[in-house]
């Protein structure tokens, strides 16, 4: 059994590894899973140490870390949509495709930036690039300057939306999925497109289920935003030359390629973007492109069958084919690595220390002992509600998955399985168990039952459907 005395030595094995500069093994007075904060050490973790660094001078704000992979931690405004994001951009490699290539010092403009996942893909393969990422949504550029941060990357942020002209137009933000915001937002067309993705692979339809979580997904916020062109964007921030202009703009994609003067025209060498092929926009937009003298060449993402999004390529035929290799920048570990790392070597050098609960990351240690945890970490009480929840919850992942902690996405949770568990509890416990959106912003098991509690009174067999 753990006991207070195994404190200083589980702290100090867990400083041996090189991505710890300090660790404080916090053990509970009965024993139980110990939590363990560490201090990220900035030659062996640089990139922990920065994101503690940000945390703690405050510009994370609204913002929360994400680690959609063992070797990428980012900033982001929910889970599901930077796992969207990851998947899209670094698994399937939607944008360097077709001849698609950078040069050693590229220049990128990344239009349509929203957190800047595909900025920091680009910069995996041209770490000295210097990049102009435009993002009109202020919660989403703070996330492109907060990653660009976390990773030392040459990026400069321009808060702004694109058009044909300099001017302010009205704009529709999805705050909780933020991929389909636009100024051209139809919100019937959006959530057509949405459900139909989310039908992909899904082998049936659940009706009223998959209707309310993407209704839920696409509530609206309108704005007023300011708009600049490229042409003005590429004259303020002197790009003589575009390597590659990325797009993604959710139907403005015209208007974008209207911004740009003969001059900027002459210096862009390479196109990608997301065209939403209604009204004869993509034979538009291709027949444009090749007028201008480029290669275009156009595909649609399996998952997105079903909705009018393509990607289109194009390049100057003169352009390079290949792009070698480039030496990766050392970053050291994400959390979610460095935890199985030291959970192996706690389980070697410690073996009588109970396995932890949870690792948190810190600037220091001085009073972290006196913190008290929150209800995300904390013991769920058995209700009847709560104790419904536990059964679906144990019933998708497993029995073994029901403790505070456990992370809904972790455990691989996606859109479908939130479904499956909505319409699983509006069946025992009545409409608005739980919000939709929940699953997506707190997603741990103790946050989640809390949320059910907190949604009615527990329910009486009366109550019950029979």
């Amino acid at each position: 059994m753990s006991h207070p005395a195994g404190n200083g030595e589980a702290a100090a094995a867990l400083r041996e590894h090189d991505a710890v500069a300090d660790a404080l093994v916090e053990i509970p007075p009965d024993g139980t899973e110990p939590v363990v904060h560490l201090v990220p050490d900035p030659n062996g973790a640089p990139m922990l140490h920065r994101a503690v660094a940000i945390e703690a001078a405050g510009r994370l704000g609204a913002l929360a870390w994400h680690e959609p992979a063992d070797d990428l931690r980012v900033a982001g405004l929910n889970r599901s949509e930077t796992d969207f994001l990851h998947r899209e951009i670094f698994l399937d490699n939607a944008y360097f495709r077709h001849g698609i290539v950078l040069p050693g010092d590229a220049v990128v403009v990344d239009a349509g930036a929203n957190i800047g996942m595909f900025t920091l893909y680009a910069a995996r393969h041209r770490p000295a690039t210097r990049f102009v990422a435009i993002e009109p949504v202020a919660e989403l550029a703070a996330a492109v300057a907060v990653n660009a941060e976390l990773y030392g990357l040459d990026v400069t942020v321009v808060e702004s939306g694109l058009g044909s002209a300099v001017g302010e137009m009205d704009f529709t933000f999805y705050p909780r999925n933020s991929v389909m915001s636009g100024a051209h937002a139809d919100a019937e067309e959006d959530l057509r497109s949405l459900h139909s993705y989310l039908l992909t692979g899904a082998g049936d339809d659940n009706g009223d289920g998959l209707d309310r979580l993407a209704t839920d997904r696409l509530a609206v916020e309108h704005r007023r935003i300011p708009v600049t062109t490229l042409a003005e964007v590429a004259a303020e921030h002197g790009l003589d030359r575009i390597d590659l202009l990325k797009i993604d703009v959710e139907k403005a994609e015209a208007e974008v390629l209207e911004g740009i003067d003969s001059t900027l025209w002459e210096g862009i060498r390479q196109i990608v973007m997301e065209v939403h092929d209604t009204g004869g926009r993509l034979a538009s937009v291709v027949a444009s492109l090749e007028r201008k003298g480029f290669t275009v060449s156009h595909e649609q993402d399996p998952r997105l069958t079903g909705t009018p999004c393509v990607n289109v390529f194009a390049r100057r035929p003169d352009g390079p084919t290949r792009m070698t290799p480039a030496r990766a920048t050392a970053t050291g570990p994400t959390l979610r690595r460095l935890e199985a790392e030291l959970r192996d070597l706690l389980a070697r050098r410690v073996p009588g220390l109970a396995p932890p609960r949870r690792f948190v990351l810190a600037c220091g240690l001085d009073g972290i002992a006196a913190r008290s945890t929150t209800v995300a970490h904390g013991a769920v009480p058995h209700t009847a509600r709560t104790d419904v929840f536990t059964r679906l919850w144990a019933g998708i992942f497993g029995p073994e998955a029901v403790r505070p902690d456990a992370d809904f996405f972790d455990l691989g949770g996606d859109s479908l399985t939130a479904m499956r568990l909505l319409v699983q509890l509006e069946e025992e416990l009545g409409e608005d168990a739980l919000e939709p959106d929940m699953i997506f912003t707190t997603s741990t098991f103790a946050e989640l039952a809390a949320a059910v509690q907190a949604s009615g009174h527990d329910p009486s067999l009366a109550d019950r459907p029979v």
